[in-house]
């Protein structure tokens, strides 16, 4: 199955900014968008956001004055945002339809677990071509997945698929070496994320639980990598 029909679905689905299927992202791209302030001083950025989601990010970003860019496989997420006031285009993080040393920070966030190696590998040569020199490279991918746990099979044509489309795993040292070549890692550390605005009391005391254990280095599933890397002179 194409994963641009998985994709694809989501965004015909739920587009908006107070869809259900994107509102658990918040508090990640809340956290990127911090991290991106802090890094940036008072400076005005050119940012690009690979993989649109619902949009939140570009938002927050243009509203905070940076010249915001998105790049997302689906016509109908870019159509959305470009409604919006905010420029992007349709394409491949493998071949990244923007011009070299363009971006000042570049967020891709739950994205290359989507990859191939091979197209992993193109992708971060992409992602260095268009940051500018020491640009920053800021994002997420999940931390140490069981991929065979989210393995579905399609009852119509009997195709066996990850039903997120996920085709990697990661851990700290296998996400450094992808980097080595373009970046110089700055930070990496495992993150649970959780949204606790919509938790009745059982869920917060047991996100509760799980957050202080992933601080310690007790680490279970549903985790993030957190990564900055920047680009190499």
């Amino acid at each position: 199955m194409k994963q641009e029909k998985i994709w694809d679905y989501f965004q015909r689905q739920a587009l908006n900014q107070s869809s259900p299927i994107f509102s658990g992202a918040i508090p990640r791209l809340k956290f990127l968008f911090q991290k991106a302030q802090q890094l940036s001083g008072n400076r005005q950025l050119r940012v690009l956001n690979i993989g649109v989601g619902n949009g939140w990010l570009e938002h927050k970003c243009s509203n905070h004055g940076w010249e915001t860019y998105a790049l997302d496989p689906s016509e109908v997420a870019i159509t959305k945002l470009e409604k919006s006031g905010i420029r992007g285009k349709v394409g491949y993080i493998e071949n990244i339809p923007y011009d070299d040393d363009f971006f000042d920070i570049v967020f891709c966030s739950e994205v290359i677990e989507h990859l191939s190696t091979e197209q992993t590998n193109e992708a971060v040569n992409e992602i260095a071509r268009v940051l500018k020199k020491f640009g920053i490279l800021i994002g997420t991918v999940p931390f140490n997945e069981n991929l065979s746990k989210s393995i579905v099979v399609c009852p119509d044509c009997g195709k066996v698929f990850h039903k997120w489309g996920h085709q990697q795993s990661f851990d700290i040292q296998s996400l450094s070496t992808i980097f080595s070549k373009n970046f110089k890692l700055e930070k990496i550390k495992v993150i649970y994320f959780v949204l606790w605005p919509e938790l009745n009391w059982k869920g917060f005391l047991i996100s509760f639980l799980k957050k202080g254990l992933s601080v310690l280095g007790v680490h279970g599933q549903n985790e993030n990598l957190f990564f900055v890397l920047r680009k190499c002179d």
